[in-house]
């Protein structure tokens, strides 16, 4: 019954004949994806979107995205702590967004990003949260190894969260 199923399908469309081989269909497919992963991620484009994005990491417990002011010594003091008792702020400033595994400012990004921002840093995105953050903030989930740099890197971001990545809705 599969069989059957699978050759209708394929009997529809750009297959009417029926006589499309698999590997080109896959082909088609994988050009289709290949085309959406080089998309501006939708919320460098949407700024409602960005914005409610942004706004859930910096509400959410567990992401806690800041701090709104950069000499916010209290956030630095919190975020500390969540290293452990040997960690101080001076060293949790230290993890921030600039050298995140998931911060993305490879040469593709800039061109989906607006302007400059502030001498305190850059704009980049990132790949956790799907929201343009700034170099200089942080947040919980914060992991070593970054920043994105290279169109490459930033593409194979992008097709592993494809789903947030173009979602024209806010993530909840």
């Amino acid at each position: 019954m599969i069989t059957q199923d699978l050759k209708l399908w394929l009997d529809i469309g750009l297959v009417k004949n029926g006589n499309m081989k698999k590997s080109e269909l896959r082909q088609i497919i994988r050009e289709a994806l290949e085309d959406k992963v080089k998309e501006c991620p939708a919320p460098t484009q949407d700024l409602e979107l960005n914005t409610s994005n942004r706004n859930r990491a910096i509400q959410a417990d567990y992401i806690k995205y800041g701090p709104l002011n950069l000499s916010d010594e209290g956030y630095w003091v919190e975020y500390a702590k969540k290293w452990g008792p040997t960690t101080s702020p001076e060293e949790a400033k230290k993890s921030n967004c600039s050298n995140c595994v998931a911060f993305d400012i490879s040469p593709r990004m800039e061109v989906c990003m607006p302007g400059s921002t502030d001498e305190d840093g850059r704009l980049g995105y990132c790949w956790m949260h799907h929201f343009k953050c700034h170099s200089a903030r942080t947040c919980y989930t914060w992991a070593a190894g970054g920043p994105i740099s290279d169109d490459e890197k930033s593409y194979d971001w992008q097709k592993r969260n494809l789903k947030g990545a173009l979602d024209k809705e806010p993530i909840s």
